[in-house]
Formats: C-alpha cells, structure tokens, sequence
C-alpha cells in the first residue's frame, strides 16, 4: 500500500513550502509524490489535472491519498463527489 501525495499552486510566484511542512508533520512514511506544475489553474476540474490523472493512474486499491488542504484538490461539492466516484470505481 503506497502513501500518494498530491501538491498543487495556483500561481507559477507561489511555492508548495507550506504544504510540505503540513504533510511533513503528518508523519507519511515513504510518500510518492505527485506535483502539478506551477500555475496548474484551480479553475481546471482535478480530473483533467496532469498530475492527479497520473495520481489516479498509478493508484491501487489500498493506496492512501494525501493533501494538505481540500481546496488544493477541489473547489466544490462536485468535484468532492466527481473524485470519489473515480477513487472507488474500482
């Protein structure tokens, strides 16, 4: 079972420093890292975002998925639900 972290930032000026030290302190034990490029839109759904269709890609049952803070991932209801159908489709 794979600890799967998912890093994003809404601007190509910002870095994921933070979000580092909140997973840091979560103690993840060997984590595969998945990062979007910086500027990756917040606008864009997470399914269509390079790097978490790699995540979804490479996830297998059991794996955990990792995130400092939900809005990193989604920016609504929607999306909350659109991404748990994928992640327990299988």
């Amino acid at each position: 079972m794979a600890n799967l972290v998912y890093k994003r930032v809404s601007t190509d000026q910002q870095s994921t420093a933070r979000q580092d030290l909140v997973l840091a302190e979560a103690g993840i034990e060997d984590p595969v890292v998945f990062e979007e490029d910086g500027g990756t839109s917040s606008r864009l759904h997470p399914l269509q975002r390079p790097k978490f269709r790699e995540l979804l890609t490479y996830a297998r049952p059991g794996d955990t998925v990792h995130i400092s803070e939900m809005f990193r991932l989604v920016r609504g209801t929607g999306h909350i639900l659109d991404v748990l159908d994928v992640l327990h489709r299988d």
